[in-house]
């Protein structure tokens, strides 16, 4: 079955013609949006409002740990009702590598209803085989695994290529659902994108299981314009609306060009 695509004809001013891209449920120009302890209600209306551009929720930043369980039951149905999946964040999980309660963090994810989790080392040290290990325990749960490539907080910034596509390599064959490429210190945090090791990473790699962490309206605005709409995109909740406006290319200053008086119908 081919890509499914949409131009959004159904909605309003339906009759502007804008440029298509592919509609939901979505395999690429994913948007995944982080949720760092939305309430509930405001969590529902925001959906209401995005949802038809939101692909995945990542509850994260540890949230889940403070949470009730039926905060988070909810919140994922209210997702799942809307056509959009939920995975947790990776810093519970290092949490549980730390202690030892890997096996049991995956089974209260599976519970709790969502449909991944992340493995991530944003706060551990973690040999590549170890966390390859980690990804097929969680895939092997029946979750959709999203595994993090690079480090947060490690300079990163002289990393060659081969670096990171040796670790892709490693957690594609472990079974990762998609690989998240950490921002910091390639798109975040530096003077200069560092454009050349994206460009070869997408020479080297399936740039369609990649997730790119752009949490920026510069990072946002290279690489849609290096990769182009489809590429997939880990942002803020607040970036949604203008991510998906730049998506479909209506969103640049000076876009449409000159208009001549033939334009003008009523």
């Amino acid at each position: 079955m081919g890509d499914k695509y949409s131009d959004l004809s159904d909605k309003a001013f339906g009759f502007i013609q804008i440029p298509r891209r592919s509609a939901k449920p979505r395999e690429k120009g994913l948007t995944i949006v982080a949720d760092k302890g939305l309430p509930l209600r405001f969590f529902e209306d925001w959906l209401d409002l995005v949802g038809d551009y939101v692909d995945w929720v990542k509850i994260g930043t540890s949230f889940q740990r403070i949470a009730s369980r039926e905060h988070l039951r909810d919140k994922i149905k209210i997702a799942h009702d809307r056509e959009v999946r939920v995975f947790f964040a990776g810093d519970v999980t290092e949490l549980a590598v730390i202690q030892g309660t890997v096996g049991q963090y995956f089974d209260e994810c599976l519970a709790l209803g969502a449909d991944g989790a992340e493995v991530a080392t944003a706060q551990i040290i973690l040999d590549k085989n170890d966390k390859a290990e980690l990804v097929r325990l969680g895939t092997g749960k029946g979750l959709k695994i999203v595994a993090e490539v690079g480090h947060k907080g490690l300079d990163t910034r002289n990393l060659p290529a081969a670096w990171y596509l040796r670790e892709i390599e490693l957690l594609r064959a472990a079974g990762a659902w998609r690989l998240l490429l950490q921002g910091e210190g390639i798109l975040e945090d530096v003077t200069e994108i560092r454009g050349k090791l994206l460009y070869e990473l997408a020479a080297g790699t399936d740039l369609g299981t990649l997730i790119i962490q752009g949490k920026d309206a510069r990072a946002q605005k290279f690489l849609i314009e290096s990769f182009g709409p489809e590429v997939s995109l880990d942002v803020e909740f607040d970036q949604v609306v203008a991510l998906e406006l730049s998506r479909r290319g209506i969103r640049k200053r000076g876009l449409f060009g000159l208009i001549g008086p033939g334009n003008l119908k009523p």
